[in-house]
């Protein structure tokens, strides 16, 4: 069956915060609540902070004067580690005297710290933005950047999730990035390995963040593009369909264009969004920011779920942008935008209506309409879901063959076909065989051909333009001028 859900690969603030409230001792340290605590700063990135520890009215404490951290399992950071904070005296000789600052055994401080717990990493299913937020960072800044062309992107994770949810997702699969895994493209790599036998994952949308890895260069990026091409490639031929919905950073430098990275990757399984700049409000700062392609495509996607199974991307509308720059605008003219289109690079414009649209909702794969349509790709994953998890719940697989069990598997699979149809998942089917197979007699195989809802995507409208125009007659009295 087809999900609702986007799944959003990449970068989030890397941490979690959390202040609480623990009472100290000299003699016996008190363990904070959250494994895999910073007890110390972290340059980064992401940039972390140390911990921050004051009395309850206030008072801040000095780590080293007044309190220390001891980390009984790991290191600080890592995700099993047990941080304990424990009490100092002023007196070297006697632990029971106050702190420096007069903490003393028993008092209450409010300490608060980032953590990064065990599961951070993993694939975590989320339907309220909040949360998202509470658990991977706000998704742009709060105070202005020192250069105006700096990003205003702070958790890029958290704002993939938050465009995808606004245009339609009703959930978003996250799965931050490790950087511990490697440098950019492996943490990629790392995170598909973790959704491969997922089945909520059919909507990916990876995000080609430009940082170590140079994700604005035509080698790097083309081997980021294969990478997520072939993840949904392979894990389609396990019965797991799946879509890639990819963009380009704002910085990608051009040299070789989108139309010739879309010919290079070619798949029905992969879509490459343009334009690689749009505009995002920030309503912290009041004033909008560019942000980048893969943006776009979080948008796509979260479209695409929330659409029926039969209903591709062609002319829908994209919200969360307020429109794109000048120059990305001043260059997409029709000329430009149909060699975009025909290589298979999937256009979003700026209608009569100054809406955001999708010109032609396509793969990088145009050999065919079978391949380039994405809704036909949709319509053939989710069909193969329903049949599989219906004949999985048949209660016939594992049972005798005796001379029903064809007529048993034939009704079984017409069920399905025809709650397919009722479901305006396909149109119809015909050619409906079930057989059992001479070569292994404990196969029986079934066959038929189904007709998916083919797209409309022009309509050609002839006129002509007439001229003629009825009889005239000219009835002028005497010594008049008509």
């Amino acid at each position: 069956m087809s999900t609702t859900t986007v799944t959003v690969i990449g970068p989030a603030l890397g941490y979690q915060t959390l202040s609480e409230v623990v009472t100290v001792f000299s003699g016996s340290p008190t363990s904070l609540s959250q494994r895999g605590a910073y007890v110390s700063a972290v340059e980064g990135p992401p940039a972390i902070a140390a911990p921050v520890v004051k009395t309850l009215a206030g008072v801040e404490m000095v780590f080293g004067d007044d309190y220390t951290f001891e980390v009984v399992a790991g290191s600080g950071g890592a995700a099993t580690a047990i941080t304990q904070i424990r009490r100092l005296s002023a007196d070297e000789e006697d632990a029971t005297k106050p702190s420096p600052n007069g903490l003393k055994d028993g008092d209450q401080v409010r300490v608060t710290y980032a953590f990064t717990g065990a599961t951070y990493y993993d694939p975590t299913e989320y339907e309220d933005y909040d949360q998202i937020v509470s658990a991977y960072g706000p998704a742009l800044v709060t105070s202005a950047p020192a250069s105006p062309t700096a990003s205003q992107v702070a958790s890029p994770l958290t704002l993939a999730a938050k465009i995808a949810l606004e245009n339609g997702a009703a959930s978003v699969l996250c799965v931050p990035t490790n950087p511990a895994a490697g440098d950019y493209r492996t943490q990629l790599q790392s995170a598909y390995r973790k959704i491969e036998a997922n089945y909520t994952a059919q909507l990916l949308v990876p995000l080609l963040v430009d940082g170590a890895y140079d994700a604005h260069s035509a080698t790097n990026v083309a081997n980021l593009l294969a990478d997520v091409k072939n993840h949904c490639e392979s894990v389609a031929a396990e019965g797991y369909g799946r879509i890639a919905f990819t963009g380009v950073a704002a910085a990608y430098d051009n040299t070789v264009s989108h139309d010739q990275l879309a010919l290079q990757q070619s798949s029905k399984r992969l879509v490459l969004a343009y334009p690689n700049r749009v505009l995002a409000f920030n309503s912290a700062l009041n004033a909008s920011t560019e942000i980048d392609g893969f943006y776009l495509a979080a948008a796509m996607a979260g479209r695409l779920a929330r659409n029926p199974v039969a209903r591709g991307l062609t002319m829908q509308s994209l919200t969360s942008f307020t429109g794109l720059p000048a120059t990305i605008a001043q260059a997409m003219t029709k000329t430009f935008k149909n060699n975009l289109s025909k290589s298979g690079v999937c256009v979003a414009e700026i209608n009569q209506a100054s809406q955001l649209v999708v010109r032609h909702g396509v793969s990088t794969d145009m050999t065919g309409v079978l391949t380039q349509e994405v809704s036909l790709t949709r319509i053939g994953d989710t069909l193969l879901q329903m049949l599989q998890t219906g004949m999985e719940n048949s209660g016939l697989i594992g049972e005798p063959i005796t001379p029903e069990m064809t007529i048993n598997v034939k009704s079984a699979v017409v069920g399905l076909l025809e709650q397919a149809v009722s479901d305006s998942v396909i149109v119809s089917y015909a050619n409906m065989q079930v057989r059992q197979l001479s070569s292994d007699p404990s196969i029986i195989e079934a066959t038929f051909a189904y007709k998916p809802a083919i797209p409309m995507n022009y309509i050609v409208i002839k006129f002509s333009v007439d001229l003629t125009t009825g009889d005239v007659t000219n009835d002028n009295t005497p010594g008049e001028t008509a």
